[in-house]
């Protein structure tokens, strides 16, 4: 089933990058539909580049076929977390030269984050996509700091 899964979601990004109709039962996924990362213009959804603090690229695995499975493979977690922790990875703005991804982790075991969200930006590189920018924000527990997402440290 994951398999299936898999292959309609890289049938449908095909098919939004080089403008074929999708297969019936299929619909694109929402979004910004532009590269604009100025922080104006974006979509209720995308807080735009500059709510984000910038980080280091990984030095490998930033390149594959499904951006969303590259967000899990470099900032998730197969490890076992207790609690209320979870993983969500979203398509901010899909276009056939960019693909934007926001990819959220919620109930960290830690004192002080809460949460990090990772704003992802991918290019494509020799019929991959590639992570060309990164960002992070945080949200801190109760009482250890902000409860929004922000780029400020948690107490």
């Amino acid at each position: 089933m994951r398999r299936v899964a898999m292959r309609l979601r890289l049938l449908v990004l095909f098919a939004l990058a080089v403008s074929l109709p999708l297969p019936f039962g299929c619909s694109a996924p929402t979004g910004s539909s532009g590269p604009d990362h100025s922080g104006s213009g974006q979509s209720a959804s995308d807080p735009g580049r500059t709510a984000f603090e910038t980080i280091a690229l990984p030095a490998t695995g930033g390149v594959g076929a499904d951006p969303q499975a590259v967000a899990r493979d470099l900032y998730g977690t197969d490890e076992s977390v207790e609690g209320d922790y979870t993983e969500e990875v979203v398509n901010l703005a899909v276009s056939a030269g960019e693909q934007v991804v926001l990819f959220t982790r919620r109930g960290l075991p830690d004192d002080s984050v809460r949460g990090l969200r990772y704003r992802l930006e991918f290019a494509p590189q020799g019929g991959e996509w590639g992570l060309v920018w990164a960002g992070r924000q945080r949200i801190c527990w109760p009482g250890r700091g902000h409860e929004d997402w922000s780029t400020a440290p948690c107490l």
